[in-house]
């Protein structure tokens, strides 16, 4: 762990030593970096950075020695960088990178849910792609390192999705990433799956969600709601989505119009709620919401409906695995 933090701090000193010079933001100055470490060259640009910061930067990232780190150690890097990028920058909060474990929990549920063949999975608000690139590895590994995943990411966001970028090439994934409001029509055909974590607020455009069923009747709409009725439409007939939504859309007064609306448009699969002790506001909880597209080969099942305790307790996640065995034996016999 030491060592892991001693080449923290060395990627660090590269990062804010660019960053000086360049005049940039600390998440432009990380993607340059990263960059540069990846070509094997220093871009200088309008002679900037200029010479004495090169000669500076050649020097620490020969002692970086980036070629022979580890892969696995180099996506840690990353990830903890591209968390201090999202804070130094004050950029939104719904850009920070989804928990690990909570990509365990779906890659879990999508190993039961998913045929094992080739699809195309779409994360349309993928932010810095940690999530779906931790679940995607994940069932690589349970395939026997079989990748038979075609891989989608959409963003409004450039500096996103060039993080996005380095975390695929990082973890040896291809992505096609798209620059897009993701509330407007896709660019891409429909996903045979859908993993996102769900950007959480109100969306500004009015006169797109008018486009919507699960607008607002007054004020701006929710944005989590209007992405669901965007994903439902662009899944294929059958199309599985797993999502990390606010907990508030699934009971109570936000619940109230919102599920009957949902159960009708889709077969529900599994609603999986995250720790409470994840969250410092209770208002702030979150679930994981699995469902079906209508089609040929969807089925209504019952629906897996579980908490999970906590995740600093390797038996919660054992037991949750336990419960969605004797689910999935359940509804498949």
């Amino acid at each position: 762990m030491e060592n892991l933090e001693n080449i923290f701090n060395q990627f660090l000193s590269c990062i804010t030593t660019l960053q000086d010079n360049l005049n940039v933001s600390f998440g432009e100055a990380l993607t340059e970096t990263f960059d540069n470490l990846e070509e094997g060259k220093i871009k200088v640009e309008n002679g900037a950075p200029d010479e004495a910061t090169v000669a500076k930067l050649s020097k620490m990232y020969a002692s970086l020695d980036y070629d022979h780190l580890p892969q696995k150690v180099k996506v840690q890097i990353f990830t903890f960088l591209t968390l201090k990028a999202i804070t130094e920058d004050g950029r939104d909060v719904n850009q920070m990178p989804t928990p690990a474990i909570v990509s365990t929990v779906i890659a879990l549920l999508m190993q039961k849910m998913l045929p094992n063949r080739e699809l195309e999975i779409v994360d349309p608000a993928i932010g810095t792609g940690e999530l779906l690139y931790s679940i995607i590895n994940q069932l690589k590994a349970a395939n026997h390192s079989k990748n038979v995943y075609d891989l989608v990411g959409i963003d409004n966001d450039e500096e996103m999705l060039s993080f996005a970028d380095i975390g695929a090439h990082l973890n040896n994934l291809d992505i096609d990433l798209y620059r897009q409001d993701a509330l407007m029509p896709w660019m891409v055909k429909p996903a045979d799956a859908v993993v996102s974590d769900l950007p959480i607020g109100y969306y500004p455009i009015d006169e797109n969600a008018n486009n919507f069923a699960t607008k607002s009747e007054k004020g701006h709409s929710l944005a989590h709601l209007l992405f669901i009725e965007q994903i439902i439409k662009n899944l294929k007939p059958a199309g599985m989505a797993f999502l990390v939504v606010p907990s508030s859309i699934l009971s109570g007064k936000g619940g109230a119009d919102f599920m009957p609306w949902l159960s009708d448009k889709v077969y529900l699969k599994a609603i999986v709620e995250l720790p409470s002790n994840m969250f410092k506001n209770k208002l702030n909880q979150k679930t994981i919401l699995v469902f079906q597209n209508h089609g040929e080969s969807a089925t209504s099942s019952e629906v897996l409906l579980t908490k999970l305790d906590s995740f600093k307790d390797e038996e919660a996640l054992i037991k949750f695995n336990v419960k969605l065995n004797e689910w999935y034996t359940k509804t498949n016999h």
